[in-house]
């Protein structure tokens, strides 16, 4: 049952706190989620073992539903338990960061509750054995994300982004939803394990139908993991306090390509190579987004997204190695540059134009030495994390002849080099832009940053030697040249940005001009906006004034009809006093005689 603690010790933790929570303080509050998040971490950890001597451990609790293969079970490989491991303790470090990060904002209740809640889901996510357990999960973590980014509810921002979020959701669930439904009406089960047989042995006959649920379920992956066209809410939700971008751009955002991962031998190829072509196209695009932003945390959210597509064309390749080890290094190292942000915004007194920054190096050398390796590792430089995560997805793609997909992931990289050394050099290097002063954050932020910095430097050599198994991957066979053009892009991205911008946003004038295209984002805001916004406020108006003359119509005309039964009344009754009471006496009459019968 060590599998179930995994799961239930979060969600218990979330009904816990939500419960008694009010009677807590911040403090108790986040040392008690802290303190579930490292023994789920713990639970998941002490599997390691059983699994090097069986290929999965499943446990079943019970039945929970009366369809084929919905049970309350739970499995997982040594693959998915990398995953559940890399959750569980990035979240951890993130729930002891917020400890003294939120020590001025209030709600600590609903911010620790649905933070447990969110990474419970999560785990449901990875973990659960049938479909429609995963759309549970998949539920719990969207409500929490939901909650987490409308922490701030007076702040008008993160409300527009709550409900963007909401929206965005909603039409994920309802595409995995129906995907759900598509298979257990066409294959006769949501048990995950006999889908990928059934589906095998029967793809031919119910290839429609495969095609149909295939399409709804990458429809709800690119929902939740914000790609094209759906991505506009992982964006906006930078607004919302620092341990909430934390968790979602680390946690929240990888059940999309967990679900892909997962259902890999259901999904019809002409889907799964949509997908690969999707993500490398999203990891372009918003990687050059992330060059024009002057928001730090917008740099940082569009370089999520980025990421995140490199996944998908990992995932979409069939290279699951690839994905894993992506997804893996990308928590460490977007962890670490999202809490490095968070405190230097809080050091600077809540600032975040990147162009007011500069010469935070020689003030902040812990946070700055701690970010220079989670930009490194972003970047795609050895031997940080992000350089053998990039390097098994380049030679992924290699090897399949995609050389399009190829194209975009170097792209990527070299676009997502430039806008993480641009961001460090603005933040760090560059001629101070204010006299503001700065400080080091208290012990218990600069801990976890510091470790998270750690792990995103030595993970990928960890598991190139070997040390960390997550699965076998392609990165042993790609060619050498192969590998050092990988590096040589990424450190042709690094080297530009660093001279063009360590001199600060002046001497790189020309650079932002040049990108002033992107800084609005890929043009999807806007044509929602004429495409259906304008269009559905506009059909709104007119049901509005429409339904207001029929009620003005309907309502002269009983008020007409009414008048005129009042009048045929008065003239049908008989005239004087004498003959009203007589009339009066007799409808009383009535009434109490039928009161009175119908009592018996």
């Amino acid at each position: 049952m060590t599998l179930v603690l995994v799961v239930a010790i979060p969600l218990a933790t979330a009904l816990a706190i939500a419960i008694v929570g009010g009677r807590l303080g911040r403090r108790t509050l986040g040392i008690l989620t802290t303190v579930a998040m490292t023994l789920s971490f713990g639970a998941a950890l002490s599997m390691v073992a059983s699994l090097r001597d069986r290929p999965s451990l499943t446990a079943f609790v019970g039945p929970w539903l009366p369809l084929p293969g919905a049970d309350l079970a739970l499995v997982v490989d040594s693959s998915m338990l990398a995953v559940t491991l890399a959750v569980t303790g990035v979240a951890a470090l993130i729930a002891l960061y917020s400890i003294d990060y939120l020590s001025d904002d209030g709600g600590s209740r609903g911010f620790f509750a649905a933070f447990a809640l969110i990474v419970g889901g999560t785990l449901l996510v990875i973990l659960a054995a049938n479909l429609l357990l995963v759309f549970a999960g998949w539920e719990l973590a969207g409500v929490a994300a939901y909650l987490l980014v409308g922490h701030h509810r007076d702040r008008a921002p993160a409300a527009r982004a709550a409900v963007t979020l909401f929206v965005t959701e909603r039409i994920g669930d309802a595409a995995l939803l129906s995907g759900t439904l598509v298979l257990l009406s066409t294959l006769h089960t949501v048990d995950l394990a006999q889908l990928g047989g059934v589906s095998i042995e029967h793809g031919s006959m119910a290839g429609g139908a495969l095609a149909a649920a295939s399409v709804l379920l990458l429809i709800g992956a690119l929902a939740k993991s914000a790609q094209l066209p759906l991505h506009g809410w992982l964006a906006d939700s930078a607004e919302a306090a620092t341990p909430v971008s934390a968790v979602l751009q680390t946690v929240a955002v990888t059940s999309g390509v967990v679900l892909l991962m997962r259902m890999r031998s259901i999904l019809v190829p002409d889907v799964l190579h949509a997908a690969a072509f999707i993500g490398g196209l999203t990891a372009f695009a918003a990687a050059l987004v992330a060059i024009a932003q002057r928001d730090v945390r917008r740099v940082l959210a569009w370089s999520t997204i980025s990421q995140v597509g490199l996944m998908f064309v990992a995932a979409g390749l069939g290279a699951l190695f690839a994905a894993r080890f992506q997804l893996m290094a990308h928590a460490l190292l977007k962890a670490v540059l999202v809490l490095g942000a968070g405190s230097v915004r809080r050091a600077v007194g809540d600032e975040s134009d990147i162009g007011r920054y500069g010469g935070l190096g020689t003030r902040m050398r812990w946070t700055a030495g701690a970010f220079g390796i989670g930009t490194l590792a972003l970047a795609g430089i050895p031997p940080a994390a992000g350089f053998f995560a990039i390097a098994a997805i380049v030679s992924a793609a290699f090897s399949e002849s995609e050389a399009l997909l190829t194209a975009l992931v170097l792209l990527a990289t070299l676009a997502s080099a430039f806008a993480g050394v641009r961001l460090f050099a603005l933040m760090f290097a560059a001629p101070a832009a204010s006299a503001r002063e700065a400080h080091e954050p208290p012990p218990l932020q600069d801990i976890p940053f510091l470790v998270l910095a750690l792990g995103a430097l030595g993970f990928g050599a960890v598991v190139s030697a070997g040390i960390l198994p997550i699965g076998s991957g392609p990165t042993d066979t790609t060619p050498l040249w192969l590998l050092i053009a990988t590096f040589a892009v990424a450190l042709a991205g690094a080297v530009c940005a660093w001279l063009g911008y360590r001199h600060g946003l002046p001497r790189a004038a020309r650079i932002e001009n040049a990108m002033d295209w992107a800084r609005n984002g890929l043009g999807t805001d806007a044509a929602y906006a004429r495409g259906i916004a304008r269009p559905v406020a506009a059909a709104a108006r007119e049901l509005e004034a429409g339904a207001e003359r029929v009620n003005e119509h309907a309502i002269d005309q009983l008020a007409g009809a009414a008048l005129s039964v009042s009048r045929a009344v008065r003239r049908s009754l008989p005239e004087g006093p004498q003959a009203r009471q007589a009339v009066v006496l007799a409808g009383t009459l009535a009434l109490l005689a039928f009161w009175t019968l119908s009592g018996r």
